[in-house]
């Protein structure tokens, strides 16, 4: 997979005791820089666990063996994380020698560089590692060798020994002697030492590996490869998601706000076009209260005079209309009275159909038809008489109703 490299990368590498910082240029090269936010972080060796492994191609890529392997160590991929990584090393007839790392359960946090990363690499693959060789250098306290096979790398390890001395040079042996024991290891040509060591380090190595050249050299300057190695710990990977689940949760929250903003807002506007309406009407009816009030006064006046003026509400018209729906006998008025337009009827009757009757004619008389008259059931006496009272009020003057 090819990536596309700018001269603004920042590399952090990890140096013999604490990372480094190198800027990265086009062409892959890297330059000491003093600091920055790194796009690229190195990951230190003692964060992988390697096995390499001889694999039988049918036409068919290693991804799924090397998924099997590592699944078969307990390791498995997790969302948005790519846990290991692998290679090609050399090729014999149909069988392929696929080198593989990734990231040990146990391995550190990669702090906050790491999370603001674009880009993951195995540290010894930033390195120009020599070719059927073997490298030893220092990272972060602890010393590391790498192996290959050809220009490829092999094996990567970080040595249990804490001094480059004849101990760490039998270490190195053991592991390059197993290595062989699976067929998975060539010659050694070089063993190129790239950090302080032991006096009785270089000339141990010097035996143990016979035909191999050892040349102790400062430690060369990394280099970023052509293709990237598309690791993602699965440390940074939950921080991404939990990153993008804040961000979507502050989106939602936004635009939940906004939406309020929005809604009251509006609501805002239209009490203020609303209280302008009642504003601009109150100024009219304020304008005409003059006129409201000549008409007041008029309406006022009028119904003091109605009463002296509007032959039906004569007092001695109304009681005439009253007495004109009386029968000749069955019924006998006691009380007629009238004030301020409501008038009171009450009587007796010799039954109570003879009240109904009157009930019936006094709600049928047209002249009597502005008063609203309340009507109630007639008491009825032992010997069947009923007394009836019924009140009439104009129509407007207050509440009531014919019953």
């Amino acid at each position: 997979m090819s990536f596309r490299r700018t001269s603004q990368q920042i590399l952090s590498f990890p140096g013999e005791e604490a990372r480094e910082f190198w800027q990265c240029q086009a062409d892959g090269s890297c330059q000491p820089a003093e600091t920055g936010p790194c796009t690229v972080f190195g990951v230190e060796s003692i964060a992988f666990d390697s096995a390499p492994f001889w694999f039988l191609s049918q036409d068919d890529g290693p991804e799924d063996a090397v998924a099997l392997r590592w699944e078969g160590f307990g390791l498995e991929q997790e969302p948005g994380a790519h846990l290991w990584t692998h290679w090609v090393v050399t090729r014999k007839e149909k069988h392929l020698l696929v080198a593989t790392l990734a990231f040990a359960p146990d391995a550190a946090a990669q702090g906050r560089e790491g999370m603001a990363a674009e880009r993951f690499e195995v540290s010894a693959q930033l390195l120009p590692l020599p070719i059927d060789g073997i490298a030893v250098w220092r990272e972060l306290g602890r010393y590391v060798a790498a192996f290959t096979r050809g220009a490829q790398l092999l094996h990567l390890t970080v040595l249990a020994a804490r001094r480059l001395d004849a101990d760490a040079a039998f270490e190195i042996r053991d592991t390059y002697a197993a290595l062989q024991a699976h067929e998975h290891a060539g010659t050694v040509a070089t063993v190129r030492v790239w950090t302080a060591c032991e006096a009785d380090f270089a000339p141990q190595l010097a035996c143990l590996f016979e035909d191999a050249s050892v040349l102790k050299e400062k430690r060369p300057d990394p280099r970023l490869p052509a293709n990237a190695s598309g690791l993602l710990p699965a440390q940074v990977a939950q921080g991404r998601r939990q990153l993008q689940a804040m961000q979507r949760k502050m989106v939602m929250l936004a635009t939940v706000a906004l939406v309020y903003v929005c809604f009251f807002g509006a609501w805002w506007v239209h009490l203020q076009l609303r209280e302008s309406k009642i504003d601009t009407a109150s100024a009219q009816v304020a304008a005409q209260q003059p006129e409201i009030e000549t008409i007041r006064e008029a309406q006022a006046n009028w119904l003091e005079m109605e009463g002296a003026i509007d032959p039906d509400l004569y007092p001695l018209e109304i009681y005439h209309q009253v007495v004109s729906l009386l029968p000749p006998e069955g019924i006998r008025l006691k009380e007629f009275q009238i004030d301020n337009g409501k008038v009171v009827i009450a009587g007796e009757a010799t039954s109570v159909n003879h009240a109904t009757s009157f009930k019936d004619k006094l709600l049928a008389c047209q002249p009597l038809q502005r008063y609203a008259w309340n009507f109630p059931v007639p008491s009825i006496r032992e010997d069947n008489r009923a007394d009836f009272r019924t009140t009439g009020i104009v129509q407007g003057q207050g509440e009531g109703g014919a019953q």
